[in-house]
């Protein structure tokens, strides 16, 4: 299960050869880039997407360049935010290896806010973030918490819930 939804993911971007030497950040990349498209935020949408990236400037660089090859540039913008003052302009946040507190104070602000929050840790997932990309034995999987998001106005299409392995 967990290798057909990675090579759904990656299929549409990268040709075969370069799927299979692509480094975890680069995944999770792909991962991103892949949620935005399956979730719709409430109206009026976003006009140009902004994916916000904390504590990871390897993951900042990965969807740029993924952002790039797809050419999707003039739609979307990626900004490496290094505190939360202007974490009200993402509409996705991508919070990477932060523990309890440093969660809760990138969190703080967005209560009611439609953010897509994506965190790369189990602690993050349940402290809020609406997706969990989690990395173990090899495998990136992803959990969904539903109930979040839509408290926030979005919503997650039934092809992305199908494919996650836990949705709350």
């Amino acid at each position: 299960m967990i290798k057909l939804l990675i090579a759904m993911f990656l299929l549409l971007f990268w040709s075969e050869g370069k799927a299979q030497n692509l480094s975890e950040n680069e995944l999770k990349a792909a991962f991103v880039y892949r949620f935005s498209q399956f979730s719709k935020w409430p109206p009026p949408p976003p006009d140009k997407l902004s994916f916000c990236v904390v504590g990871n400037p390897d993951l900042f660089k990965a969807i740029n360049s993924l952002l790039h090859e797809q050419e999707v540039d003039d739609d979307t913008e990626v900004i490496e935010l290094p505190d939360n003052a202007h974490v009200a302009q993402c509409d996705i946040l991508f919070l990477s290896q932060q523990n309890r507190q440093q969660t809760q104070y990138w969190l703080e602000d967005l209560a009611q806010s439609p953010v897509l929050v994506v965190a790369d840790t189990s602690e993050g997932f349940r402290q809020g973030a609406m997706i969990g990309l989690i990395a173990d034995a090899n495998n990136l999987s992803f959990r969904v918490n539903l109930t979040d998001a839509k408290r926030r106005g979005l919503n997650f299409s039934a092809h992305l819930l199908k494919l996650a392995t836990e949705v709350r």
